[in-house]
């Protein structure tokens, strides 16, 4: 079984090769591509976006308006590498450079995962009460009602 370094490593090559070279034909307005970080928890997802700044590297997360989803998920911004950065460098240091972006996100959307001492799910901090404790459980066994 592959590394996820190694997916994300192959996923970025693609990525770069297919979308982020330089070409006069290629339009990157309001492109977006998702990674979903396979055989983890739920499986969440991260994203590379371009923005007029450069390349936006964050996460995808629910987000709450008191006790309702809203919907969609929130995107959630970590980190930028700007357009300038990105022309200094030459193909193997973009490329490196996006895929350790692109880690550093993926480490900090797995931060935020914790078991829930009831039930023994990883979830994210937006689908627990507190550090130990999803939603779920809260409801079930403390009588917390969302």
């Amino acid at each position: 079984m592959k590394s996820l370094r190694t997916k994300a490593q192959g996923w970025v090559y693609f990525l770069y090769d297919h979308y982020f070279q330089e070409d006069a034909n290629n339009d990157l307005t309001d492109f977006i591509q998702y990674f979903k970080i396979e055989g983890f928890a739920n499986e969440p997802e991260v994203y590379i976006k371009t923005t007029n700044e450069g390349l936006e590297f964050g996460y995808i997360a629910t987000r709450w308006d008191g006790y309702m989803v809203l919907l969609p998920p929130g995107q959630y911004k970590k980190h930028l590498l700007p357009w300038s950065s990105i022309k200094l460098m030459n193909k193997e240091n973009q490329q490196e450079r996006i895929l350790e972006l692109l880690m550093k996100t993926i480490n900090t959307r797995k931060r935020q995962y914790r078991k829930c001492q009831f039930c023994g799910e990883k979830l994210a901090t937006e689908h627990r009460i507190d550090d130990n404790i999803c939603h779920s459980c809260a409801s079930k066994y403390l009588g917390v009602v969302f």
